[in-house]
């Protein structure tokens, strides 16, 4: 059963049994929806991914053909999947236009859209992805957005050596960083698993601008690649990152659309980073 609740742009005093966020009343008004005297809007599926709305105040949102309306003053947004990264890359799209965002996490995505008078269904702390830490790479404007949260067991890894990197990729190797520039140690082992190329050969990006903690994959350890986090990193602690690169498409970064799994241990000692490019 579908998830959704009513909205009305309302900017007089809050409506008793309803959220007020800006200029949006959100939920069932204690007295019903006619004793308000304005016009409310059912919002899109909560199940299906995060929901962001916002106020339309010249009744010019697009409403569906055959309803008799002219237009609505609720518009909305809703990510790919209930997902940290998911979310995050939706509000960056969303607060871009504004100077909001790149958000390093998506407690940060929330705080700045209520803030500015949206509304989410964000709840917050989850990462809610297939993987322990999920990664989602998209194209938000005319930039190209890496998001990731989530943390690592690293129980059956080894720690290795130290570095120190900039955020970057090579597709054709599936090797990254994102985050900002920081030191790192490694983790590697026999039973990491990974994909050697996510390129559909050629690509490159402009400056990548970097936030949050730097976590990616590079060449080493036993099994020829290894997880980079920020040093001292204690396995089950949480991570959040991204990078932006600006002026460029995921076609234009030679990037190949689709899922991919780096997965370690067994058992109660698996963990698992999974990257989406959209």
């Amino acid at each position: 059963m579908a998830t959704a609740r009513p909205f009305a742009y309302n900017i007089g005093a809050p409506i008793p049994g309803t959220e007020q966020i800006g200029g949006l009343a959100v939920g069932t008004p204690t007295g019903g929806f006619s004793s308000t005297g304005l016009p409310w809007w059912n919002g899109p599926d909560e199940d299906l991914g995060y929901v962001i709305a916002r106020t339309v105040p010249g009744n010019t949102q697009p409403v569906p053909v055959g309803t008799g309306a002219t237009g609505a003053s609720v518009g909305f947004f809703r990510s790919s999947a209930l997902t940290d990264p998911s979310f995050i890359s939706i509000s960056n799209y969303v607060a871009g236009p504004s100077g909001g965002g790149p958000f390093a996490s998506g407690s940060a995505a929330k705080t700045w859209l209520n803030n500015n008078g949206y509304w989410t269904s964000y709840g917050g702390g989850s990462t809610g992805g297939t993987g322990s830490f999920n990664v989602t790479i998209s194209q938000v404007g005319f930039d190209v957005v890496w998001s990731g949260s989530g943390s690592f067991n690293f129980t059956s890894l080894t720690l290795g050596g130290t570095g120190n990197v900039t955020p970057g990729f090579a597709a054709n190797q599936a090797i990254w960083a994102i985050g900002a520039q920081a030191n790192y140690d490694t983790y590697g082992g026999a039973s990491l698993t990974y994909p050697t190329t996510m390129s559909t050969g050629g690509g490159g990006g402009g400056s990548p601008i970097g936030t949050g903690d730097l976590v990616g994959v590079l060449p080493g350890g036993a099994s020829g690649r290894v997880i980079i986090v920020p040093t001292g990193y204690t396995s089950g602690s949480s991570l959040s990152a991204s990078v932006t690169y600006t002026n460029t498409t995921i076609a234009g970064m030679g990037l190949s659309g689709g899922t991919y799994t780096w997965s370690w241990g067994s058992g109660a000692n698996s963990s698992s980073l999974v990257m989406v490019i959209n």
